[in-house]
């Protein structure tokens, strides 16, 4: 692992003009070779402020509207593609949807959902910058039941048929709490694009930090969490898993970390109060 990780903090500190010299082509080979994996772990105690800068504009939303406008569909990525089958499949659209998007940051999502469910509330929760983005929009297109939580607190002011986390939770320090406090008012949970893992070990019995290294210049600290210790924040407290399942939209090396980790996986997940 040392040498691993000495490795990559030798590549970070190659200035990008250097490393623009060498040929595309070589240059993917040279990382298939010596720089396959997506993520190192950090020994940290926390993860750091300011780590998840928010790239999305303005004027990229209103692209999307523009794009849902002339195709009727949501056109941005998701980590999970089927959400609206699976929403379609759990709630009627006729009938009143409380849906808390924690991390969402694509408002074509927004306008697929209000196409597809006629009495809709949507929350969104997001960094401060991504929400003052989501002001503006709800302004300007008048999105009435568009409702966007600033302060974390206010989060549990609302009761939810279903909360989206996406693949948000691992990038928050405070999750925990987070969590036990959103399970009170809501019915289901689910998560995407998460990392999980299976240890009997002392020192990975909750989670790790790592750092993703695969998008450089840009690095990223997240969590990995043990399952069996994640999953009882909710089975402790009335809920049910649902179903746990591959997540398909990338193919994570975790070669790493097989060692001491076990059944690590990118996983896509659902709870719901029994």
């Amino acid at each position: 692992m040392l040498n691993i990780n000495k490795l990559y903090a030798f590549r970070e500190k190659i200035p990008k003009n250097i490393r623009k010299i060498f040929p595309k082509p070589l240059r993917r080979i040279i990382n298939q070779i010596f720089f396959r994996y997506y993520y190192l772990q950090e020994n940290l105690k926390k993860l750091p402020d300011a780590n998840y800068p928010d790239h999305e504009s303005f004027e990229y939303q209103k692209k999307l509207i523009e794009n849902f406008n002339q195709t009727n569909n949501q056109t941005s990525f998701m980590t999970y593609p089927d959400l609206m089958k699976l929403l379609l499949i759990k709630f009627d659209p006729n009938k009143n949807l409380n849906f808390l998007d924690i991390g969402g940051e694509k408002i074509d999502f927004y306008l697929n959902l209000k196409k597809n469910f006629k009495d809709l509330k949507y929350f969104l929760f997001n960094q401060k910058s991504v929400n003052r983005t989501f002001h503006q929009l709800k302004n300007e297109f008048e999105y009435k039941n568009l409702n966007i939580i600033d302060e974390t607190e206010d989060l549990f002011k609302a009761n939810y048929d279903f909360v989206n986390f996406g693949s948000c939770i691992q990038y928050f320090e405070d999750y925990e709490n987070l969590l036990k406090q959103i399970i009170k008012n809501s019915k289901y949970i689910f998560f995407s694009g998460t990392h999980l893992y299976n240890s009997d070990k002392k020192e990975f019995e909750k989670s790790i930090i790592v750092k993703q290294v695969n998008l450089l210049p840009q690095i990223y600290y997240l969590y990995f969490f043990n399952r069996q210790n994640f999953f009882k924040l909710f089975t402790e407290n009335n809920f049910t898993l649902v179903f746990e399942k591959k997540n398909l939209t990338d193919n994570v090396n975790y070669d790493n970390f097989k060692n001491y980790l076990h059944h690590i996986q990118y996983s896509d997940f659902l709870f719901v109060k029994k």
